[in-house]
């Protein structure tokens, strides 16, 4: 969720409480402003004032904003793909996590290589994997790099028996070496 959806979340949810505020003290006439004579003077005050309308729309458009994130949240989340292999004694069933797992145990073994985030991608069989991390200033990226891939390829190759057909690195950043403090 991006800062402008939890800004937006924040106000609605603080104008919500004022509102539930307002509704469970109404009952007890604790507020004289929610009298109903004051509520009714209110109302017909609004009546021709089409800004209440305005924000009454950005609520809504709001709402229907955080229903559709939430939605779409739940259906990434639950995204797990599995690598289906036949063998003679029946079906292996290997999932993207478990693939990720592999790699990651290979990546961080690299130095100079830190902060690895690892996709997989599984489509009809075929196994496509992206690295993103970042490196120290002191190694060939180029170099690294390949040996990176080629030391994934063949660690996943192996573990899994599927063919690996493309791993991609991306380099976000060049971070700060690590002094060793005495």
């Amino acid at each position: 969720m991006n800062i402008l959806d939890r800004l937006i979340l924040t106000i609605c949810s603080l104008c919500l409480a004022v509102l539930s505020i307002a509704v469970i003290l109404f009952p007890f006439q604790q507020l004289d402003i929610l009298s109903r004579g004051n509520l009714n003077l209110v109302f017909r005050a609004m009546e021709g004032n089409y800004v209440y309308s305005v924000i009454g729309l950005i609520f809504l458009l709001a709402s229907i904003r955080f229903i559709v994130i939430s939605v779409r949240w739940n259906s990434q989340k639950n995204k797990v793909t599995y690598l289906v292999q036949r063998t003679d004694h029946g079906e292996i069933n290997i999932s993207s996590d478990t693939i990720i797992g592999l790699v990651q145990s290979v990546a961080n073994k690299f130095t100079g290589v830190r902060n690895i985030k690892t996709k997989v991608d599984i489509l009809e069989g075929q196994l496509y994997i992206s690295l993103k991390g970042e490196v120290s200033p002191e190694i060939n990226i180029p170099e690294t790099t390949k040996e990176l891939q080629s030391k994934v390829k063949d660690h996943i190759e192996s573990c899994t028996g599927v063919n690996v057909n493309e791993i991609k690195v991306l380099i976000t950043n060049v971070t700060a070496p690590i002094r060793n403090v005495k």
